[in-house]
């Protein structure tokens, strides 16, 4: 199975918001994109503010692959992260727009929002693009690779698009738009490409189907590499289907 690094990535955090609010559904933050290494991959915290009440603040992290070179039918892919301290928060993958949307610019401060149906002032698991399942609380390896399946979007946009941009966000809180009750952090650590070497950098393992994406006279389409000599890769209709 082939593998496809990040050519780019870095995270984004918000200012210390006032409110849940306020930080949740900022529109821009501080971007650490430059020789960041390793550290908090996604965060969700709150503080106790001087004088009384609390303040808050959130990160989310984002990576630029470049799928022009794929062809075929992407049949499965898997994100792969390399844990780093910090294991008590939760993760999805989305889709982004961040980079300019084609990897054309750096990582900005408004791309903090940079992603499809983003919902403020509510729960946006359902407006927005999900790129994998969850991993909860407690469940990332901090010494280790962490697997997020890609579903079937993410294949898509794999095989159709010649750029493929994630944003890592908090699950349980800042995706649910679900407010810390209690002073803390909830976050998680990985590595990213400007560490030291390859060997920890993220990517995405993926298998490209070896045949046509469809059963053609009831021959299941793993068992069929060419129709009529021409190779399935080439082929996204037959007889007009």
């Amino acid at each position: 199975m082939p593998n496809l690094y990040a050519s780019l990535d870095g995270r984004i955090s918000t200012g210390i918001g006032t409110s849940w609010s306020n930080a949740r559904d900022d529109t821009s933050g501080t971007v650490y994109s430059t020789e960041i290494r390793s550290g908090s991959f996604i965060e969700v915290a709150r503080f106790a503010s001087r004088g009384g009440g609390n303040t808050y603040r959130i990160t989310r992290s984002f990576m630029y692959f470049d799928t022009s070179g794929i062809t075929g039918t992407v049949s499965a892919a898997t994100i792969k992260i390399r844990g780093y301290p910090d294991n008590d928060g939760s993760i999805v993958a989305l889709k982004s727009t961040a980079y300019g949307g084609d990897g054309g610019t750096a990582l900005a401060s408004g791309d903090f929002d940079a992603i499809p149906g983003w919902t403020t002032g509510a729960s946006a698991e359902s407006s927005v693009t999900k790129y994998s399942g969850t991993i909860t609380s407690g469940s990332w390896n901090t010494s280790g690779y962490n697997d997020l399946t890609g579903n079937s979007d993410l294949r898509a946009d794999m095989q159709n698009n010649n750029a493929v941009i994630i944003c890592f966000i908090d699950y349980t809180n800042d995706l649910l738009n679900v407010a810390l009750t209690s002073n803390g952090q909830a976050n998680l650590g990985a590595f990213y490409t400007d560490y030291y070497g390859t060997s920890l950098d993220p990517y995405i393992e993926y298998t490209i189907a070896t045949g046509y994406g469809n059963a053609v006279n009831g021959v299941a389409a793993t068992n069929i590499s060419k129709i009529n000599g021409v190779a399935t890769a080439s082929i996204s209709k037959v007889n007009g289907i």
